[in-house]
């Protein structure tokens, strides 16, 4: 079991408040064991476990409890008005009208609830209504490269061990193995997974190669510029006949999974979000890197889509930047402060150094510019800071 020590932190102050603790994160990146280490750090503190409730809806064994008037009768045998109890629901969102079984606990009970979801909509509609301004959120995500060589006591530095984060990814079961085909395998579990049960599901379709297409499409496509239209057109030269608003139903089920993240152009000078301008960003480089049976890394989007990663996890809103006819990989914001981002494997030449420093140089603020990149010699200018791209993964936040 690996400690994710940021997330315990984060939740640590919340323990024994009234307000809903809901942990969100895509399938399998450690919400399970994150519930599971705040139980046992409750226990550890000397709390009783009589007063400790921890269900897994994803256990057969509690399948009659998926109706919210079963589960709260189940609970009420459990608890009472003269004590006070730790509730833990894992994938509560199994439970029809978990949200009114939920406000009702907190109503007639002293009760601290954790709740995790492997879905983004987990805080929409009828939860937001019932119990808004009444619980506080958390985004799980697979683990950072600092937190991977952290848990596995491994030099950063390395470059093989870059090179196997950038390859397998962050998913904390395949820490589990050293054979390259046992991970492989396994990541191809937990798409599968999320495919089935969260993707596949929520679209009740029955163009089950279609949709499967489609993910692996998105997938491939980490980093690049998202538009339905030239989507309809892939899959149409793949005997595939869709239309756009069909792609967006899609991407959104997508998103709901977490699987990926959509990420906005935002308009420097013009201070505007540009909707429909978006990129999308696969959740962690292991899923997309050894379910496509790719021949070659693509060590461009890798390095782009592991800087999102990072600050994203990092707890950042993050836009794509643009400046004139220029591009910025990413505008970073977080406690009213901002850092412009470039991010390029290696800068192989002057055109190169050039290209990535040049939309940098067209800003005209006094917030921090960074070029990232594979490079060990420092090419900062102009006030213009250079990274190589294990320092920065190593940081602790960018500013």
């Amino acid at each position: 079991m690996y400690l994710r020590e940021k997330y315990l932190k984060q939740i640590e102050p919340f323990i024994d408040s009234d307000r809903i603790k809901v942990i969100t994160g895509m399938r399998r990146s450690g919400k399970s064991v994150l519930l599971n280490q705040i139980k046992d750090k409750i226990l550890s503190d000397g709390i009783s476990a009589e007063q400790v409730v921890f269900i897994n809806f994803e256990s057969f064994k509690y399948k009659e409890l998926y109706k919210a008037e079963t589960l709260y009768s189940y609970l009420t045998k459990k608890l009472d008005i003269n004590n006070k109890y730790y509730l833990f629901f894992d994938e509560i969102q199994i439970v029809n009208e978990f949200e009114r079984v939920l406000n009702s606990l907190r109503v007639d009970y002293n009760v601290s609830v954790f709740i995790t979801g492997s879905n983004a909509n987990l805080l929409s509609g009828e939860l937001a209504t019932l119990l808004s301004g009444r619980y506080v959120k958390f985004d799980i995500f697979p683990f950072t490269y600092k937190e991977y060589v952290t848990n596995l006591d491994l030099n950063p530095k390395d470059k093989k061990v870059f090179n196997d984060y950038l390859i397998f990814g962050g998913m904390p079961q395949t820490f589990n193995f050293s054979n390259p085909k046992e991970k492989e395998a396994l990541l191809i579990d937990i798409l599968d997974s999320i495919v089935y049960k969260d993707i596949l599901m929520s679209l009740s379709a029955k163009n089950i190669e279609t949709i499967k297409r489609f993910i692996d499409y998105v997938l491939h496509s980490t980093s690049l510029d998202f538009n339905a239209q030239s989507i309809v057109r892939y899959l149409k030269s793949e005997r595939i006949n869709t239309t756009p608003d069909t792609i967006y139903s899609y991407i959104d089920a997508i998103l709901n999974s977490m699987i990926v993240r959509k990420c906005y152009r935002y308009d420097i000078k013009g201070k505007k979000v540009l909707k429909r301008q978006e990129k999308y960003y696969v959740a962690d480089l292991g899923l997309r890197n050894h379910t496509l049976n790719l021949e070659k890394i693509d060590y461009d989007a890798c390095f782009e889509t592991i800087v999102y990663n990072q600050l994203i996890a990092n707890g950042f809103e993050v836009n794509i930047g643009k400046i004139g006819d220029y591009e910025v990989d990413f505008i970073a914001q977080k406690n009213n402060k901002r850092v412009y981002i470039q991010v390029a494997y290696l800068l192989a030449n002057d055109e190169i150094i050039n290209r990535e420093f040049r939309g940098l140089e067209s800003i005209d603020d006094n917030f921090e510019k960074i070029v990232i990149s594979n490079d060990d010699f420092d090419f900062s200018k102009n006030g213009i800071k250079h990274l190589n791209i294990i320092d920065f993964l190593m940081k602790n936040d960018v500013y």
